[in-house]
C-alpha cells in the first residue's frame, strides 16, 4: 500500500536530497505527466585526429562508462556553450 507523503516544500537542495536519500519512491503517490523528449537530429562528420588524442578520449569516456562518440559531443557542446553559441 502507497503512502502519502508530500515533498518538502522547500528550495532548499540539501533538504530536497536528504528527502529522497531517506524516502523509498515506489512508496510513493506519483500523478502521470505528459513528457516528450526529442532526440536532436544527428549529423556524421569525419574528423581526422592523432592517434594518441584518439586514445586518451577513449580511456576518458570509458571512466565515465559513457561511449567515446557521446564523450566527444558532450565535450563539444561544453566547448561550444562556454562560447555562448548554443541555441
Amino acid at each position: 500500500m502507497r503512502k502519502k507523503v508530500n515533498l518538502p516544500a522547500s528550495d532548499d537542495i540539501e533538504k530536497l536530497a536528504d528527502f529522497f536519500d531517506h524516502t523509498d519512491t515506489q512508496e510513493l503517490e506519483w500523478e502521470d505527466a505528459d513528457v516528450e523528449f526529442k532526440k536532436p537530429e544527428l549529423v556524421h562528420i569525419s574528423v581526422r585526429l592523432p592517434k594518441e588524442d584518439v586514445l586518451a578520449i577513449k580511456r576518458a569516456a570509458r571512466k565515465r562508462g559513457i561511449g567515446y562518440t557521446t564523450y566527444l559531443r558532450m565535450v563539444l557542446r561544453e566547448a561550444i556553450a562556454r562560447e555562448g553559441k548554443l541555441p
